[in-house]
């Protein structure tokens, strides 16, 4: 047997282990910061399996990095295991919530870890036969859905990576050549002065009028701002009683945009909109960032290996049974939901429609090549300080997005199981390829210094001290 197939040979002999993990991820979800059972079932796995695990709790908590092997070159496999908030589901075509209002994995964390894991262990057991130096490196990765990864970005514990290589669950196989929005989110607090709303209100300082003013002035910005760039906000206090003038008010703005250097610009003007609105109300405005991450830097030389590997390893066989639940959820969506879905992810309109015609994507492509879609994710982060190349693998039903009942239903199903050992194969045979032949990495690297160049990693969360 070639040494590389049984790299796969080793994965689909222990899936009941993965998939175990999975469902187990899946019953108990745990949105993001709130991870403690998901995170403990990792480590220990990879305490067991003989991993040097080293927590990061005094960084952020329940993230770790499972280490195996010796000396350079490194390479990172990046996992997670959050989930969502009002996103349970049962495994079924029907809407119908495990809990109600409760938790789901909406976005297939429970098989990204997993399958992440995976990848590494079947590494973690050729590097011990001794075939090359080099070191393999699990990482667990808390809240990703609140953008957890620049924090450890800005501690510096990817900054040893030679290459960092994940995957996302999705609707279609795929290699994530696109590119992503930059993202930061700001808190703005708003403080006035309280009164009597009938009696003396010309004695107050309205907060929640300097917050509404504000999310005015957001609203007439947009047609001053890149159609690329994106702002969306919430109000998350806005007074107690409608008889006392607000003294308190306060909101989350959401900035994004296609890189962080066209981002910070229009950040800037959101925050000289909340100066404005404090200063037509006579209030006063601080504010401070909740999170932010980098856009993705797209690496061509490992997307090509990642491909490579797809190519060669064998797609997953469904059942009538399993093709028919794929087509039942898919049912739940209108075309043009569907259509748009694909559309999102940089294909063009007419290998959507073809797409379309089949319940589960069962072939693979190439997707998204100079495209940046909207959404945000923080392996941005990971990509502006080493390349980074990611996959997308079929665990949903064709046009199914993420963040939706129908890919929690789909994560816990068989379907999502076997996406989920597809990706883990792929990601172990590229990462075996890394490790025989350097020569991928040091062409990935030069492509890096080309892309990046001398740019100076400044963590999202650290941003505001340029204002």
């Amino acid at each position: 047997m070639d040494r590389k197939e049984a790299l796969f040979t080793w994965i689909q002999e222990n899936r009941s282990d993965f998939i175990r993990m999975a469902e187990m991820l899946w019953k108990e979800p745990e949105i993001s910061y709130q991870e403690e059972k998901s995170s403990r079932l990792q480590k220990s796995y990879c305490e067991g399996m003989g991993f040097q695990v080293r927590e990061l709790d005094s960084i952020q908590r329940y993230a770790f990095i499972a280490e195996a092997g010796n000396g350079k070159p490194i390479i990172g496999i990046l996992g997670e295991f959050d989930a969502l908030p009002g996103l349970s589901q049962k495994v079924s075509p029907i809407q119908d919530p495990l809990v109600p209002g409760g938790a789901g994995h909406g976005c297939g964390h429970n098989l990204l870890g997993t399958a992440s894991l995976a990848a590494a262990t079947a590494i973690k057991q050729a590097l011990e036969k001794g075939r090359w130096n080099g070191t393999i490196r699990y990482y667990g990765c808390p809240a990703e859905e609140q953008l957890g990864k620049p924090i450890l970005a800005r501690s510096g514990v990817f900054s040893d990576l030679a290459v960092a290589l994940c995957w996302h669950p999705a609707d279609i196989n795929t290699v994530a050549a696109y590119s992503t929005n930059a993202s930061i989110e700001l808190s703005f607090r708003f403080a006035g002065i309280p009164a009597h709303a009938a009696q003396v209100p010309h004695l107050g300082r309205s907060a929640l009028d300097a917050l509404t003013l504000m999310s005015i002035g957001v609203e007439f910005l947009r047609e001053h701002m890149s159609p690329t760039a994106r702002v969306h906000y919430i109000y998350t206090s806005a007074g107690e009683r409608p008889n006392i003038v607000p003294a308190e008010a306060s909101g989350a703005f959401q900035v994004r945009s296609p890189r962080m250097k066209d981002l910070l610009p229009l950040l800037k003007r959101v925050i000289d909109v909340s100066k404005g609105a404090a200063l037509m109300t006579g209030t006063e405005v601080s504010y401070h960032t909740l999170q932010g991450c980098y856009d993705v830097v797209p690496n061509s030389v490992l997307s090509d290996l990642l491909y490579e590997n797809m190519e060669k390893i064998p797609l997953p066989d469904y059942t009538t049974e399993e093709i028919e639940f794929a087509r039942s959820l898919a049912s739940t969506l209108t075309e043009d939901q569907k259509r748009n879905t694909l559309l999102g992810l940089g294909l063009d309109a007419r290998t959507a429609d073809q797409l379309l015609s089949q319940p589960i994507h069962r072939d693979i492509g190439y997707w998204g090549k100079g495209w940046t879609i909207p959404a945000s994710t923080d392996v941005g982060d990971v990509s502006h300080l080493v390349p980074t190349a990611q996959i997308n693998t079929a665990t949903y039903p064709v046009g199914i997005g993420s963040h939706t009942w129908q890919a929690t239903a789909s994560s816990g199903s068989s379907i999502g199981m076997k996406g989920m050992l597809y990706a883990a194969k792929v990601l172990a045979g590229a990462t075996w390829d890394l490790l025989e032949q350097p020569l991928w990495i040091e062409k990935a690297r030069q492509e890096f210094r080309r892309t990046v160049g001398e740019e100076s990693y400044i963590s999202a969360l650290d941003l505001l001290q340029r204002f």
